[in-house]
């Protein structure tokens, strides 16, 4: 489908004034590293990936950054968390575009092996990078080998294990191994701490969040931001509606309603929840999911639940 005369406006006005702002930032229009806006942390990415261009180098040229690293950055200062999960680190926007306190220990995991070089670089750089392990494999409910992931080569970010996302003949195939969250990270540092974690891995968050019971179980605070997505859930083979129900059992369920003014909603029956563009076949919202053992300041200041 083409794009609109005014989507190809918009684009040719953004372009306009990046391009010469991304030269005098960075002396080139690829950059192989850039900060995002409000850090001072290099990230370092693939220059020739429109998907890092867009949001490591000109989104945040524009002040903006992912509603992920909005929610990371605000929750981490206020939970100021000894246990940090980041799942689906694409760049890592959110592991390397914040601060975190001196206890930490921080867990990344990533299954597109091609950005895994981009991440050991920006850990290396970054002051709580000794404290990051970073893994790479697919993030499900148990243990497999030889699990096949596809990768969009033009646009890194919706790179997924469920094969509908990147079905074209230009997607690339690789084989990996799959590992539970709980696998990697210790239970003792779990135990009695407060784990701040986001999810965003295109339709896996429900395989994920199963191999991460005992973690979760373990912490006496959590409070994670995931996406949820109706189709992409069903193309992994849940149903999105029992789905939720089994995330309400375990966590206090919100959804963003506005990240522009930092509100959340309860979330009721899937039914309640709004459709995408109107669209009553696709529900796509973000939520956060806050475990039934926090205690009643887990919110930010900066948010507030409606």
């Amino acid at each position: 489908m083409n794009p609109s005369p005014y989507k190809r406006f918009e684009k040719a006005f953004k372009g306009a004034y990046l391009t010469p702002l991304t030269l005098i930032r960075y002396g080139t229009l690829r950059p192989e590293r850039a900060k995002l806006h409000g850090s001072d942390h290099w990230i370092y990415i693939d220059p020739g990936d429109p998907c890092a261009i867009k949001k490591v180098v000109r989104e945040p040229l524009r002040g903006k950054v992912s509603e992920n690293l909005v929610f990371w950055r605000d929750f981490l200062a206020h939970l100021e968390p000894e246990l940090v999960v980041d799942v689906g680190m694409n760049y890592g926007e959110c592991s390397f575009g914040a601060d975190y306190p001196d206890e930490a220990r921080l867990y990344g995991f990533e299954a597109n092996p091609r950005l895994i070089p981009h991440l050991e670089k920006s850990r290396a750089a970054h002051p709580a990078g000794g404290r990051l392990t970073i893994t790479n494999c697919l993030v499900s409910d148990s243990a497999a080998e030889d699990v096949p992931f596809f990768v969009n080569p033009d646009w890194s970010g919706s790179s997924s294990a469920v094969k509908q996302m990147n079905d074209r003949p230009e997607s690339l195939e690789f084989k990996l191994p799959a590992r539970t969250i709980d696998s990697v990270v210790p239970e003792a540092e779990a135990a009695g701490r407060t784990l701040l974690f986001k999810m965003d891995i295109e339709g896996y968050e429900s395989k994920a969040l199963r191999g991460f019971t005992r973690t979760l179980d373990a912490v006496a605070r959590s409070v994670g931001f995931i996406e949820f997505d109706g189709q992409y859930i069903r193309w992994a083979g849940e149903d999105p509606d029992a789905y939720l129900a089994w995330l309400q059992e375990r966590f206090t369920t919100y959804r963003v309603e506005s990240i522009k003014h930092k509100t959340l909603v309860p979330v009721g029956r899937y039914d309640e929840i709004p459709n995408l563009h109107a669209d009553n076949d696709r529900v796509h919202v973000d939520l956060v999911l806050v475990g039934k053992q926090s205690p009643a300041d887990w919110c930010s200041p900066a948010w507030t639940v409606r």
